[in-house]
C-alpha cells in the first residue's frame, strides 16, 4: 500500500507542473486586447482550487497554502471589471510566482505522506 501511495504522490508532482502551466496560460489570456477578466479569473479560480485540494490531500501543505492564497486573491477581483488594475496584475503575478517556485522545487519526498507507514 505504501508503494501505491508513493506512486500517487510521484504522479502528483508531475501533474502539478501541467496544472501550473494551465493556470499560467489561462492568466496570460488577460493580456489579450479587450480581454474580459471575469471568465478568465473564474477559470483560474477553479484551477487554483484543484491544486489546493489535491496538494493538501497528498501532503503538500505549502503548495496547497500557496494555491489557496492565489484562489483567495483571484476571488477578490471584480468579475464585472473591464480590465485589471496594475495592482491586481502584480498581485496575481506575485502569487503565481510563489506557487511556481514551490511546485518546481517539490519532490515526492516533500509530501508529509511519503514515509507514512500504512
Amino acid at each position: 500500500m505504501q508503494n501505491e501511495l508513493r506512486e500517487l504522490i510521484s504522479r502528483h508532482c508531475l501533474t502539478l507542473t501541467v496544472e501550473l502551466e494551465d493556470i499560467s496560460l489561462c492568466l496570460a489570456r488577460l493580456d489579450a486586447p479587450n480581454a474580459r477578466p471575469g471568465p478568465v479569473v473564474a477559470e483560474a479560480i477553479g484551477l487554483s482550487h484543484k491544486i489546493k485540494g489535491s496538494s493538501g490531500s497528498l501532503g503538500f501543505s505549502s503548495i496547497s497554502a500557496a494555491a489557496s492564497l492565489l484562489e483567495h486573491y483571484l476571488k477578490g477581483i471584480n468579475p464585472e471589471a473591464a480590465a485589471l488594475s496594475r495592482e491586481e496584475q502584480e498581485g496575481i503575478q506575485d502569487h503565481l510566482s510563489c506557487l511556481n517556485r514551490l511546485i518546481h522545487s517539490a519532490s515526492p519526498q516533500d509530501s508529509a505522506l511519503y514515509n507514512v507507514q500504512i
